[in-house]
């Protein structure tokens, strides 16, 4: 995968996630586990896609 597609990937995962922390915000106590355990399941593949990125910065 190029690095632009993952940053469109992480991207479209990190604003999936901000929209269940949203949801989780109005629902009852049970669902807002549910969400919150699938935004933290997103934002970690967030991170594995976007991580490696942020490791390639050129040394001075």
């Amino acid at each position: 995968m190029s690095g632009d597609n993952r940053a469109s990937e992480a991207g479209k995962l990190r604003q999936q996630a901000e929209e269940l922390e949203l949801q989780a915000q109005r629902a009852d106590p049970a669902e807002r586990e549910q969400l919150m355990e699938k935004a933290v399941s997103l934002r970690a593949r967030c991170q594995k896609l976007s991580g490696p990125e942020s490791a390639t910065m050129d040394p001075m």
